[in-house]
């Protein structure tokens, strides 16, 4: 089963946000109202001068971009998802030499909100290859240790946060990590240890058929709806238990 991603920009939008601001003129200058005039003055000396007009228009525009996703699995489309992207007048929307496209990002960001079953078969197969650094066809404690922590540094096998709570909870992982480093690894392994001992039992060692079953053993587990893709809390609580550790209710 595989899983496709399709987009379409489908609306390009400048929008002004700045006041509006209305101009009269008495041709009656005779008839005028002196207070009047003189509160008109007063206004318009704390209003903005045409020299800078353009200026204030610069400043207070937005631009948004909308684009159609598509999930699309066995040639079946099983989501339809409309979203709308406002940049600010300093983000760049062009594809740059120093970044990535508005588009990039948002597939990246959709890729990694879904996991299907074949997708996660085709990652454990990956993962055991990588951790396998002595390409003696088994994997050690070590090295799945090593490997979970790899993820940790590159930010791998991450899920979009599910909620705020865990959200949050990330920012102040992401926060000791930065202020004690040693900690943080020490800590990816200690969970990485137990989850390897659990699945590997009484062995010192996985070999390839085991890491493949424990890791689908874990998916199914984390499928509650039976339909063969992870979103949500449940992809949240399948790439924790990838890493050993668990994400409370």
């Amino acid at each position: 089963m595989s899983l496709v991603r399709n987009f379409s920009v489908m609306a390009f939008t400048a929008f002004f946000s700045c006041n509006a601001m209305a101009f009269q003129e008495n041709d009656d200058a005779s008839t005028a109202d002196p207070a009047a005039s003189a509160e008109t003055e007063s206004d318009t000396s704390n209003s903005v001068d045409a020299d800078n007009m353009a200026d204030l228009l610069n400043s207070r525009q937005q631009l948004q971009q909308s684009f159609t996703l598509q999930r699309t699995v066995n040639g079946e489309v099983v989501e339809t998802e409309k979203r709308t992207v406002t940049y600010s007048r300093d983000q760049p929307y062009r594809e740059t030499e120093a970044g990535k496209t508005t588009v990039q990002r948002l597939k990246e960001r959709y890729d990694r909100e879904a996991l299907t079953r074949t997708e996660a078969f085709e990652e454990a197969k990956l993962d055991f290859v990588i951790a396998d650094a002595n390409r003696d066809g088994a994997m050690t404690a070590q090295e799945f240790a090593d490997l979970v922590n790899t993820w940790r540094l590159n930010e791998a096998r991450q899920a979009e946060a599910p909620n705020n709570e865990i959200a949050q909870q990330r920012k102040y992982d992401a926060f000791l990590a930065e202020i004690d480093p040693d900690t943080a690894e020490m800590q990816t392994k200690a969970y990485a240890l137990e989850k390897f001992a659990f699945m590997a039992g009484a062995a010192e060692t996985l070999s390839l058929q085991d890491f493949i079953r424990e890791t689908m053993l874990d998916f199914d587990s984390m499928d509650a709806d039976k339909d063969t893709i992870l979103t949500g809390e449940e992809l949240a609580r399948f790439r924790a238990l990838n890493r050993g550790e668990t994400v409370d209710q």
